[in-house]
């Protein structure tokens, strides 16, 4: 019963999660190919035509992205701040960061969690914080970590989906000077956009 529940709420969550990108889309939303938006992503629907989303974007849970800025409104009269946000090809963007009205994004950055993008980030860049701010440029972060790779354990996305005991206290030690690496999900991930 608990299994056909869980069926059940991933099917709802999947259609609603369809449902208000094909709104975004109809309201003149532009994404690209290859495209991963997690279900708790948040696209200013209102809006929505004012964002541009390259080829090989990737949005992790909480981001939220916003044409709009109402700060002003209240002391203002009634103003609202309006502006386009252009994210070009292969951006990536960490949980929970929020991308305001006004700026373009790439190509090739990474937003690191939680960061909020309130400037235009260059291209080939790494950001973090609150402000966004350049910490590492894309082809040496990424160079850095395929080094890493060979050198660190390796493990297979499906070892975290029921670990053993045994198995934690592994990740665990080996965690406990750096880190490890885990080899992607495999097959059709169902938040692409192809």
């Amino acid at each position: 019963m608990k299994k056909l529940l869980l069926t059940l709420i991933a099917k709802l969550k999947y259609k609603n999660y369809k449902r208000k990108l094909r709104q975004n889309i109809a309201n003149g939303l532009k994404i690209g190919k290859n495209v991963t938006i997690m279900p708790n992503v948040t696209i200013d629907d209102k809006y929505s035509y004012l964002i541009s989303i390259g080829d090989n974007c990737s949005f992790s849970n909480g981001v939220l992205i916003l044409a709009h800025d109402a700060t002003t409104f209240k002391f203002t009269g009634g103003y609202t701040r309006v502006a386009k946000v252009n994210i070009k090809d292969n951006v990536y963007v960490g949980q929970n960061s929020i991308i305001l009205p006004g700026v373009t994004i790439g190509p090739n950055v990474l937003v690191a969690a939680g960061s909020v993008v309130n400037k235009d980030i260059p291209p080939n860049s790494c950001v973090a914080g609150v402000p966004a701010r350049v910490y590492a440029k894309f082809d040496e972060f990424l160079a850095n970590h395929k080094n890493l790779i060979n050198e660190r354990s390796v493990f297979d996305y499906k070892d975290f989906a029921a670990p053993t005991e045994e198995f934690k206290e592994k990740v665990k030690r080996l965690t406990e000077d750096g880190h490890v690496y885990v080899k992607g999900y495999e097959g059709n991930f169902p938040w692409t956009i192809s």
